[in-house]
């Protein structure tokens, strides 16, 4: 079978988030199990194609946007990871410093920079000869393709037989656009409907995917039952409950050749769960480098990701002054909206030498705090997988997290649950019930032949892409029997 996943980002590629560690780590998965898979994303100007192995320059392809044709190609990177990465290049759209706009906003021409990315792959399908079986489409980015193959291209010989999946891995970003943008991606007015791709006057380009995938997933089964709901579903959940019956939810999967502490490169000195006491040295040189003191009996804990509501960030900031009393350190590694940059880093300064904030994105800062840290705050007011929390119990740090998502999947509470818990979780988006969950794993930590326990529960769960990627198989399978009929 031949897989052709589409998203806008892929690790080592291009990253803003969990969906480039998936869209990355997905393709060997499936190779390994006999699925030809290969990955398209578009043509960044971040993307050095020097790093990753030899690149074949695609010819020029004219692409059809609205009344006119902008010229594209699609080059090939083939390299040592087993499958073919591709990348769509136009300058003028994707030549820019960062993938979807500006800490001031998203780039007004998003629309028509990912109807463009859309549209080139169906034209370089159409004109190579190629055929996939499955297209693999991945967040509003690509969620147009779906559609042109129920409409623009359903009669195209070079799409007999190719089937389409549609994963949500963030119903909270839709690529809703004013209704004018719509001529930009070909499809015709008789979709500006409730039951096509309008969204109360507007064009949502993710409800094309929606409506026109012939089956859907989501990132965790907890997140699949969630977006049905008034509370997650972002005006979608009528749609989503409309298809439920294809819509699945598969857990992502983490990618342990990476993110193991016996292995790691970025880390001080390597641990596992048979032998803990290298993780000493990880938490010493992760509070050097954040320029907070070592104290043995006071845990470290880490927060990495993007600075917003959807992650917590304000219960983290109301909580500001609470964790900067309590016998604990923080470390804060994100990027996000300008007030939460500005709340975090006005917290380090008035508490300097209990919580320290570092602005950005740093691979090997992300792999120390995991290493370093003894608890993990994921206080998410939605997290439709989430990937930090896998990452926190395969390294030791015992998770605080909210019962959403992902997060509900993957951490089992030790108070509920003291055989099996791996972490601590509450359920309300409150900052007192957030609190109650810290204080919660603080008193666990100062009980050590627990707080080992917990730790050593948690870092021999089994997260790993192999029944992650078996269950897309299976899925793919009942696409192609689909598209087959």
């Amino acid at each position: 079978m031949k897989v052709l996943i589409v998203s806008s980002e892929a690790v080592p590629f291009a990253k803003t988030g969990g969906l480039a560690d998936v869209c990355g780590a997905l393709p060997g998965a499936l190779r390994r199990i006999g699925i030809e898979a290969d990955i398209a994303l578009p043509f960044y100007g971040s993307i050095d194609p020097a790093r990753f192995g030899t690149m074949h320059a695609g010819s020029s392809i004219p692409v059809p946007l609205g009344h006119r044709e902008e010229a594209g190609s699609v080059d090939e990177i083939v390299g040592g990871d087993g499958f073919r990465t591709f990348l769509v290049r136009n300058d003028r759209l994707f030549h820019r410093e960062f993938l979807y706009g500006t800490k001031d906003g998203d780039y007004v021409d998003n629309c028509e920079r990912f109807t463009f990315f859309c549209r080139a792959l169906m034209e370089w399908i159409r004109r190579t000869g190629r055929h996939y079986d499955v297209i693999h489409c991945n967040d509003w980015q690509s969620a147009l393709i779906p559609a042109y193959l129920k409409t623009l291209y359903s009669h195209d010989p070079a799409f007999h037989g190719t089937g389409s999946l549609f994963t949500i891995h963030n119903l909270g970003y839709q690529g809703i656009f004013w209704n004018h943008d719509l001529p930009l991606t070909g499809l015709g007015w008789d979709l500006f409907t409730p039951q096509g791709v309008e969204f109360y006057g507007k064009l949502n380009v993710l409800k094309a995917g929606l409506v026109f995938a012939d089956l859907l997933s989501t990132v965790s089964p907890t997140y699949a039952r969630e977006v049905q709901t008034g509370e997650y579903g972002y005006g979608l959940e009528g749609v989503l409950h409309e298809r439920r019956e294809a819509l699945v939810g598969i857990l992502n999967g983490v990618d342990y050749d990476e993110w193991n502490p016996a292995t790691d490169r970025f880390i001080a000195a390597p641990y596992s769960a048979d032998d803990l006491s290298g993780k000493l040295a990880c938490r010493a040189e992760l509070l050097r480098e954040f320029g907070l003191h070592d104290s043995p009996d006071e845990p470290v804990a880490g927060f990495i990701g993007r600075l917003s509501e959807q992650k917590g960030v304000d219960l983290i900031e109301r909580a500001g002054e609470w964790i900067a009393g309590s016998p604990m350190r923080l470390v804060v590694l994100g990027l996000g909206e300008r007030r939460y940059e500005d709340a975090l880093t006005e917290l380090a300064g008035r508490f300097p030498g209990r919580i320290s904030v570092r602005l950005g994105y740093d691979n090997r800062l992300a792999h120390m705090i995991e290493a370093g840290s003894d608890l993990y705050l994921m206080p998410s007011r939605y997290e439709p997988c989430g990937l930090n929390q896998i990452y926190s119990l395969r390294y030791g740090a015992i998770p605080v997290v909210r019962k959403t998502g992902g997060l509900a999947d993957t951490v089992v509470d030790a108070d509920a649950f003291p055989s099996d818990g791996t972490g601590f979780v509450f359920s309300g988006y409150d900052s007192g019930e957030f609190t109650g969950a810290v204080a919660r794993a603080l008193e666990a930590f100062r009980d050590t032949a627990r707080r080992d326990s917990i730790i050593r529960r948690g870092m021999t769960r089994d997260f790993s892409w192999d029944a992650s990627a078996r269950a897309y198989a299976a899925l793919y399978g009942r696409v192609a029997a689909m598209a087959a009929r």
